[in-house]
């Protein structure tokens, strides 16, 4: 009877662990996604929501965003919704925590144009080129010791298989309240074993988020480039000469000097 009631406290407390810790998990992971991704791509990088079932490692996250850079009229460079996730939830405690699958359904890619030399696209692949640089080997030694510590001391991820299927790039320019846009079907992205290469011992944090959306940014500049609606001069040209077609009309409507 005794032995009864040991194993019920067991797995009253085990239940009780998963609930708290869940949340706990949960909220953490929002947490880091918005730190390292928007330290990455110098814009703001959000996780709306996320649910794990502990119990079978089977996960959902609402949505992840990331902002254009300032001046841009679009909220988003790209914006991931329909993420199902499948995690190994015996290495959530380890210091490598495997995540078995990543797919990602449908997101949506905006590249926006300012001029026909500035886009989206490329100021923030300039912004992770910058953020991930590596340091001169000289200034290692100038780094604070607790900062290093921290940077090595920190949670390792590897992702076994990650699969991002049936999203579409918009490109989008023109001027203020008359833009023009074209729209192209992105490759499907498949990617493997990240983080594996570290000796099996997995990528950072910070490294594995900006693999993933480095390869997402690649892929979508590939194709607008092969696809060609990275040459929007003449969307633009139309744009600009139905915006100066109106004005001269609106010039003939009330004569040269207002009359």
């Amino acid at each position: 009877m005794k032995k009864k009631y040991i194993f019920l406290g067991v797995v009253v407390a085990a239940f009780a662990g998963f609930y708290y810790f869940t949340p706990s998990f949960e909220s953490i992971v929002k947490k880091v996604v918005h730190k390292y991704g928007s330290e990455i791509t110098g814009t703001d990088v959000n996780l709306e929501g996320f649910k794990l079932k502990i119990t079978s490692g089977e996960g959902e996250i609402k949505k992840i965003t990331v902002a254009n850079p300032k001046n841009y009229s679009t909220p988003y460079v790209f914006s991931l919704d329909g993420i199902s996730v499948k995690v190994d939830i015996k290495s959530i405690t380890g210091d490598t925590i495997i995540i078995d699958s990543v797919k990602v359904s449908k997101p949506v890619i905006t590249y926006e144009m300012l001029s026909l030399t500035q886009n989206n696209i490329s100021e923030i692949q300039k912004n992770i080129a910058k953020n991930t640089a590596s340091k001169p080997s000289d200034s290692k030694e100038s780094e604070p010791k607790e900062a290093k510590k921290a940077e090595d001391g920190g949670k390792k991820i590897i992702i076994k298989d990650l699969l991002i299927d049936g999203g579409e790039i918009q490109a989008v320019t023109g001027l203020k309240d008359h833009k023009a846009s074209v729209s192209a079907k992105l490759p499907t992205i498949h990617m493997q074993d990240i983080g594996k290469e570290k000796q099996k011992s997995g990528d950072s944090v910070a490294a594995t988020i900006s693999k993933v959306i480095s390869k997402i940014l690649s892929t979508a500049s590939k194709t607008i480039v092969d696809s060609k609606i990275s040459d929007l001069k003449g969307v633009a040209e139309e744009n600009l000469n139905n915006v100066v077609g109106g004005v001269k009309d609106r010039v003939k409507e009330i004569g040269i000097f207002g009359k």
